[in-house]
């Protein structure tokens, strides 16, 4: 039934007129259009039927009998249109109102258990706000899987591969990757204050505890670290692994740093592989490839070094890109992992020795980085935006 279905549609098209208790008179213009979809005479005949049933008024014909302009109808009335469109249908119509009790009932029972994340209670508020006003956002249809997902990253306190993730809270190994994924990464970019707008899908989901491979922290100089195994635990020279070594997530749980480091006087954070392999072992400094971002494993595992070193004589510096990404990475590590952090080759000085090596950066990324504010490094941006132009850090070894 076409008008049926057309008022319908119009009623919870509205801010209002589905909820229930609602009430008032509503008109509907008929078009041409209305026609050709319909059919003329099939509408008109519909239109009288309905009238005769005291469902809706014609208000105005073009053409007595032959073309309607307007019809009536009242919204307390809408009930007996989801009838019609049952009985039409030969399938139990579901009504907006009825649909969003549904679902806002299904996060509120989510909420009452409440969440560890603070971010993910904060997406089901918002999204039971949403339905409050009667707004249908698309991933309401995936709620309940989608609920699961969050359940599950919620609980994780330390790293899971992406498809054992998907298998034990979604059953399937590829449904997280199939269905949730860049849903689950577009609200973690809006909600999770750990999270930048400039990290990639990986790395988002690795700050979520979600990995496509298990988490390794590279790191070179004279640390000492007590392993825990059980009640047992080993001491272990890093110093004895002259051209570095490479710490898996098990270690980085289950590692102590210990207080007494006597040689060790810098911390040195490097953005890219190439330039973290090349750096010399230094008996006084230790060097750690940040991979880009680091994962929360190994901010952990960071801010677990600098309490060790506390009150110890030990600086701390960063060297990335000479590009918008290399900033906001400094950025990150200053504001989520070490405060005291400095920039090491990030400065204007280091770009004019490498400019023949820059390249142009594009016009969003440019419009990013002219809203970019970073005081230890704004010499350097000002620079990037005077010339357009961005190093990357692997051009530092190239003689």
């Amino acid at each position: 039934m076409y008008l049926v279905k057309k008022i319908i549609e119009k009623c919870e098209h509205s801010s209002r007129d589905w909820r229930e208790g609602a009430t008032g008179g509503r008109t509907l213009r008929i078009t041409q259009e209305d026609y050709d979809l319909c059919g003329k005479q099939e509408l008109i005949d519909e239109a009288r039927k309905l009238e005769s049933a005291g469902l809706l008024t014609i208000k105005k014909w073009v053409i007595p009998d032959s073309d309607i302009e307007l019809i009536a109808y009242r919204v307390e009335k809408l009930s007996q249109f989801y009838r019609l469109a049952d009985s039409e249908s030969g399938e139990e119509y579901w009504p907006k109102q009825a649909r969003v009790n549904y679902y806002t009932r299904k996060i509120e029972e989510e909420l009452s258990e409440g969440f560890q994340k603070e971010w993910i209670e904060q997406y089901f508020e918002s999204l039971r706000a949403r339905l409050g006003k009667g707004e249908f956002p698309k991933e309401v249809e995936k709620l309940e899987m989608s609920l699961a997902a969050f359940r599950g990253i919620d609980s994780l306190e330390e790293p899971v591969l992406k498809r054992i993730f998907s298998k034990q809270y979604l059953k399937d190994s590829k449904m997280f990757e199939r269905e949730l994924e860049r849903h689950v990464i577009s609200v973690a970019r809006k909600y999770c204050d750990t999270i930048t707008e400039d990290m990639d899908s990986s790395t988002v989901l690795e700050q979520l505890m979600i990995e496509e491979y298990s988490q390794e922290l590279a790191v070179k100089g004279p640390l000492k670290l007590k392993i825990w195994r059980g009640s047992e635990a080993k001491r272990v020279d890093l110093s004895d692994f002259v051209y570095g070594t490479v710490l898996n997530s098990q270690t980085l749980k289950h590692a102590v740093v210990e207080l007494d480091q006597p040689g060790l006087k810098k911390v040195v954070t490097i953005e890219n592989k190439a330039n973290y392999v090349s750096m010399p072992y230094q008996p006084d400094t230790l060097y750690v490839f940040s991979h880009g971002y680091f994962s929360p494993l190994d901010r952990e595992f960071l801010k677990k070094l600098r309490r060790a070193l506390n009150g110890k004589p030990v600086e701390y510096f960063h060297s990335g890109d000479l590009d918008y990404g290399g900033v906001k990475i400094y950025e990150y590590i200053k504001k989520q992992i070490l405060p005291d952090v400095q920039p090491l080759k990030m400065d204007v000085e280091t770009f004019e020795k490498y400019a023949s090596f820059a390249e142009p950066i594009n016009k969003e990324t440019m419009a990013k980085l002219q809203k970019t504010e970073i005081p230890d490094l704004q010499e350097l941006i000002d620079k990037m935006i005077e010339t357009g132009m961005g190093i990357e850090q692997e051009s530092f070894l190239i003689v």
